[in-house]
């Protein structure tokens, strides 16, 4: 029996604990995989065991796409039918009043002066009676006398006559703005007319004529246009001759003829214009026409006018250019 020393215990507690420490220093190797095969702790083993703690990862889909709801468009109204045009019957044009009587062109040598009359056929359309309402609208110091008011064939209105410059200056782009007044106080326009002289000087007129489509018009306003023409510019007149007047066979009076720039100056802007008149002496149709470029003195040229026809005993032609 061998008696126990406390430096035998001693020395085999240090044998002890330096072989665990070389046990749990020496690298690791998981089962059936041999040394070398691959980094320590890289094994799918190892990271299979790692993963197997941690929660399965779902999928999480992408939102799927939401197309943009495609466009349709609003309906279209579909705009109620208007009534037919009232077409006053022959038998319901009132009687012919008195038409305000047509002024003859003022003196002067350059204002656009009738220069030639002739006579044709006689006939006319049936005069109407419209109430005129008073115009108090600011204008130019211009009068718009009316010839005579008129039911065409096709229903239309029509207003001819002249417009007189009343004021000290010549103006410029002169016309006449209208509107009309129908039953129940509805009103229709406006309608534009431009006359066909380059300028209006003072104490001058000059033709026009309007038309409005068909309905049972009461009343009627008229407007003078126009602007002062700057003091540079000055009418100058034109001679006309060699003036042939026949029917074009497609609705109009055509007047041929030649323009001559009887002036000691260059003239542009030359317009010669044409009214066909009734047995009653009122203007029932204006045309115009005009030459292009500028006419040296001395200078011809050849026009050719066309005029809507209507029925008329008379015409007369106007020329007149600017320099």
């Amino acid at each position: 029996m061998s008696s126990w020393k406390p430096e035998t215990f001693v020395t085999s507690l240090v044998l002890s604990t330096a072989i665990l420490l070389t046990a749990c220093s020496a690298p690791r190797t998981a089962p059936g995989v041999p040394r070398g095969a691959g980094p320590v702790g890289a094994t799918p083993t190892l990271t299979e065991a790692q993963n197997a703690n941690q929660p399965a990862a779902t999928y999480t889909p992408y939102p799927t796409y939401t197309p943009y709801p495609t466009y349709t468009p609003l309906p279209t109204s579909t705009p109620q039918p208007t009534a037919t045009p009232l077409v006053p019957s022959p038998t319901a044009v009132p009687a012919a009043t008195e038409a305000v009587p047509m002024e003859a062109p003022a003196a002067g040598s350059a204002q656009m002066m009738p220069v030639s009359t002739s006579v044709a056929t006689s006939a006319g359309s049936p005069l109407i009676e419209l109430r005129r309402i008073p115009d108090t609208d600011p204008a130019p110091p211009i009068t718009i006398l009316v010839d005579a008011i008129r039911i065409e064939a096709d229903g239309y209105y029509k207003i001819t006559g002249f417009v007189r410059n009343d004021g000290s200056q010549a103006y410029e782009g002169v016309g006449v703005h209208a509107s009309f007044l129908a039953d129940k106080e509805r009103g229709y326009g406006p309608v534009e007319v431009y006359t066909p002289c380059p300028l209006l000087e003072p104490g001058a007129q000059c033709p026009f004529s309007l038309e409005m489509y068909p309905r049972k018009y009461v009343a009627y306003r008229l407007h003078p246009l126009g602007q002062p023409a700057p003091a540079y510019r000055q009418l100058a007149t034109i001679a006309l001759g060699d003036l042939v007047l026949s029917d074009d066979s497609i609705g109009n009076v055509r007047i041929t003829g030649t323009a001559t720039n009887a002036n000691a100056f260059t003239v542009s802007n030359t317009i010669i214009a044409g009214t066909l008149i009734d047995d009653a002496g009122q203007v029932v149709s204006v045309g115009s026409t005009r030459l292009l470029g500028d006419i040296a003195p001395g200078e011809s040229r050849s026009f050719d006018l066309r005029i809507v026809y209507e029925p008329y005993a008379s015409h007369q032609l106007y020329a007149a250019a600017t320099h």
